[in-house]
């Protein structure tokens, strides 16, 4: 017989409000707007199960809607797209969509791989230089990792964009990307990642009723990663009977020699009194996470969430493969809003914030449906916006 764990004690018990308050939420609320805050779904004095009211709020997430000022769009350019690695599809879906989004204005556009690795990283955006690109993009990479490159952009006069990315100047140095993008007004892309962490906290505490004992996973070769651990943990320092029994720090190494599946399983092992698990990364799962966390014979006690909200990911959870939920966010609204900051960018305006926000999904809530890409609950039509606002 499977031993019950406090996830499967508080499931039963919870579902139900959960499942309740959610829909009289969608039915009352229109969507959010830039707020890094939004209002839970169960009041604070409901005489709920331990957890309901953080899950909720996992749920409901934090979303903003795209901007509507016009800009004006320069015919006949060239987008140099660099990927952060099209072997992962957090990196290659962002690249697609800005490809996307510059095809639909009439741009010429070109997707480079930048093989995960910095080298690749420089490369492609030499790549583009020599190209005579009038715009790069750089998918998710810190200004940190090729500060030549971005300088030798800027002497040749080409209008460069980190897309989730950070500038020279979050370090100290100056800022190097002619801009960034921004997701959501109020919050920084630090206090963005954070919030990342802390919803993944709430789905935990949720799935435990406020019991967990978690085995978390890092990551440290980007800025986010940490931001995510540190949302996390502040989350999870508010329940005094929550407590991180392990930590696991994973890296683009791992990937790369396939060793990603092991380490979790060693360190499942030295984590027998564990039931959840937070991963930073959702390409992770695909990479040897999922097969470790099933082959465990553990899977069904515990609670385990991710991050990005692929669909190969949504799959996974879909049909109980390792991994139960995902903190999801839209990639392709972050690629076009690439775009949209080269466009007000050249044209002198300010950079306005996208509106791309956070929902977790899990098999029973905000699950699209088969075969379809994460939308937000409710849904918005980011494409149908930035066209009207490029006037298309």
């Amino acid at each position: 017989m499977r031993s019950t764990t406090p996830r499967t004690k508080a499931r039963g018990a919870l579902s139900a409000l959960f499942i309740a308050s959610l829909a009289l939420a969608s039915c009352s609320s229109a969507p959010a707007g830039d707020t890094p805050s939004p209002e839970p779904a169960v009041s604070s004095d409901s005489p709920a199960a331990p957890g309901a009211e953080v899950l909720a709020a996992a749920y409901e997430g934090t979303v903003g809607a795209p901007p509507t000022e016009a800009v004006p769009v320069p015919e006949d350019l060239s987008a140099w797209i660099v990927s952060c690695g099209q072997s992962q599809t957090t990196c290659s879906t962002p690249a697609q969509a800005a490809a996307d989004a510059a095809e639909a204005i009439g741009w010429q556009q070109n997707v480079c791989d930048g093989q995960l690795n910095p080298n690749g990283w420089a490369s492609c955006i030499r790549q583009g230089v020599a190209a005579n690109a009038d715009v790069i993009l750089v998918m998710g990479q810190d200004c940190s990792s090729f500060q030549g490159p971005l300088e030798e952009a800027r002497a040749a006069g080409i209008v460069t964009v980190g897309v989730g990315a950070n500038d020279c100047d979050i370090d100290g140095g100056d800022p190097l990307y002619t801009g960034i993008t921004k997701k959501l007004d109020g919050l920084d892309n630090e206090q963005w990642w954070n919030k990342i962490g802390e919803l993944q906290a709430n789905w935990l505490m949720g799935q435990t009723g406020g019991d967990v004992k978690l085995l978390e996973v890092t990551f440290a070769d980007a800025r986010f990663g940490p931001w995510i651990s540190d949302g996390l943990n502040a989350a999870l320092a508010d329940c005094e009977t929550c407590e991180v029994v392990g930590t696991l720090q994973l890296g683009n190494q791992d990937a790369a020699a396939g060793a990603m599946g092991q380490k979790l399983s060693t360190a499942l092992l030295q984590a027998p009194e564990a039931n959840a698990i937070a991963v930073p990364l959702d390409g992770w799962f695909m990479a040897g996470l999922s097969q470790a966390i099933v082959s465990s014979q553990r899977s069904d006690d515990l609670a385990v969430i991710g991050t990005f909200g692929q669909r190969s990911n949504l799959d996974l959870i879909a049909d109980g493969q390792g991994q139960d939920a995902s903190v999801a966010f839209s990639l392709e609204w972050d690629g076009w809003s690439g775009i949209d900051t080269a466009l007000r960018l050249l044209a002198g305006q300010k950079i306005l914030a996208s509106g791309v926000g956070q929902q977790v999904v899990d098999a029973t809530t905000n699950m699209p449906a088969d075969g379809s890409s994460f939308a937000y609950n409710p849904e918005i039509d980011f494409r149908k916006a930035y066209l009207e606002a490029w006037g298309k």
